[in-house]
């Protein structure tokens, strides 16, 4: 296997995942927030794999996702943020996760960034409805 037949094979993934995520509220499986964020996830670990991948073969990168090199740490900043936060709130670690969040607002460049970040504060904010 070839890292271009890989990337193809990821993109492909990244494509179903993200429908996933579009259907899960049509589908009914509850809670819908928490199985969307599941499927997030995925997606976060599948982009470090296509960013390695792209730095290891630049030319398998789509032009769209060209970024500029403010843009690309930017991105790079997010991800390790998300896999760092989403570690701590696996390990029960919810106070440690939001404050890793909001280091994040104060420190990323990206609005778009700050308001998945937001969100994310949001949920991990709102109280729990005990089934």
């Amino acid at each position: 296997m070839s890292l271009k037949s890989l990337n193809r094979l990821l993109r492909v993934a990244s494509h179903l995942l993200d429908q996933a995520a579009a259907d899960v509220r049509a589908c009914g499986l509850e809670p819908a927030t928490e199985q969307v964020h599941r499927i997030g996830r995925a997606m976060v670990e599948l982009i470090e794999v296509q960013r390695r991948i792209y730095a290891a073969q630049p030319d398998l990168q789509p032009r769209t996702l060209a970024a500029s090199r403010r843009e690309a740490d930017a991105n790079r900043l997010f991800t390790q943020l998300m896999v760092e936060a989403l570690d701590l709130e696996d390990a029960g670690n919810v106070a440690a996760a939001l404050e890793k969040y909001t280091q994040f607002i104060g420190l990323s460049p990206s609005h778009h960034h700050r308001e998945i970040v937001r969100e994310e504060i949001r949920r991990l904010s709102a109280p729990t409805v005990q089934a």
